[in-house]
């Protein structure tokens, strides 16, 4: 990997936990703002001389900042062309990725004969029944044990915000990619809200996009969280 790629990577990973951050803080805005949209109601409605008008007072302003640091939060969103009415889903990563390359490629022909082949479902257990004298066995399971503690590269990252690339799922149909390509479309995720039916004034039939979706649809069913 030249110098070129290593600080694209990085710069990557760090857009995309920047991405993640503000999208957890919008969340939890979003939550605050509705406990006190409803303690304000059952305040007011239950109002007697136990709650002052000073104690109201400061509901309201509670409320108006969280208001205001929600909206602060979108306008971030919106600036990284992220839309924060957008539902965020999260994706399975297949185990080929997280251990790939030779150096793991023991470790990852034990558990695809084990049949487990998404990272989602790898346990520290399953660890128990591989010999320890297998390559890489604890640079293996110690990969695995940083997973689950939230440590992880940008490649990984990747793969459980955006999903897999168009160009794996769609790799039958070159033409598709390179106009998923053109509009800057690179993930599976990137293709939530995508109207298919424009596909036609690219000459694709009408069954030949149906087909897209459904690909499209039967990948969401099984990997997204």
């Amino acid at each position: 990997m030249g110098l070129g790629d290593f600080l694209f990577k990085e710069k990557e990973e760090k857009y995309l936990k920047q991405i993640e951050n503000l999208q957890n803080k919008l969340k939890k805005q979003e939550e605050e703002i509705s406990q006190l949209k409803y303690d304000l109601e059952v305040v007011t409605q239950e109002r007697d001389n136990r709650i002052s008008g000073k104690q109201l007072e400061i509901f309201e302003r509670n409320l108006k900042q969280n208001v205001e640091s929600s909206k602060k939060y979108k306008e971030l969103l919106i600036s990284y062309r992220i839309n924060p009415e957008k539902i965020q889903y999260k994706y399975k990563v297949e185990l080929k990725y997280f251990y790939s390359g030779k150096k793991f490629q023991e470790i990852f022909n034990i558990f695809d004969e084990k049949n487990i082949l998404l990272l989602d479902y790898l346990k520290e257990e399953d660890f128990n029944d591989i010999p320890k004298e297998t390559k890489n066995f604890d640079e293996a399971k110690q990969r695995f044990l940083d997973f689950k503690s939230g440590k992880f590269d940008w490649e990984i990252t990747t793969f459980i915000n955006r999903g897999e690339k168009i160009s794996k799922i769609y790799s039958k149909s070159k033409k598709l990619v390179t106009i998923f390509s053109d509009l800057y479309l690179e993930f599976m995720d990137d293709i939530t809200n995508f109207d298919f039916m424009s596909l036609k004034s690219y000459g694709f039939k009408t069954p030949q996009i149906e087909e897209f979706i459904k690909k499209r649809d039967e990948y969401y069913k099984e990997y997204r969280i």
